[in-house]
């Protein structure tokens, strides 16, 4: 009698499924406990915002945009839902705005403030000593 294998329906059969750590959707994570979609956005920010992640580009304070349909700055994907946005004066006749989604101002403000300063890392009270 002959056999069949069905091993082709079990996709994920030797990979671990893991929650990442910014979007929380369950993938197969990439560096920093990160899934693919989000490793490609800090890719794009380290691309795009060179300057303000060395420093070099003061960073303006948040403003919250209310407008639909702004392009992701990281992702260049359309808003839908109020987001955040910066407004840099680059020159005196030159103002940019540039928009995000959630994930990718989580992602924007892990790559300016650096990896423990990120939207998951709580404040350290002063009596705590890290070893």
């Amino acid at each position: 009698m002959p056999t069949v294998s069905l091993s082709f329906l079990n996709r994920t059969r030797g990979k671990v499924r893991e929650v990442c750590r910014v979007c929380r959707e369950i993938a197969e994570l990439k560096t920093d406990h990160l899934c693919a979609r989000c490793v490609w956005i800090k890719t794009q920010i380290s691309l795009r915002f060179a300057e303000a992640i060395r420093g070099t580009v003061a960073i303006p304070a948040q403003q919250h945009c209310k407008s639909l349909g702004c392009s992701c700055a990281a992702c260049d994907g359309r808003t839908l839902d109020p987001h955040p946005r910066y407004s840099f004066d680059l020159a005196r006749a030159d103002r940019r705005e540039i928009h995000f989604h959630p994930r990718c101002h989580d992602l924007w403000i892990e790559a300016v403030k650096g990896p423990n300063k990120g939207p998951e890392q709580p404040e350290q009270p002063a009596d705590t000593v890290q070893a």
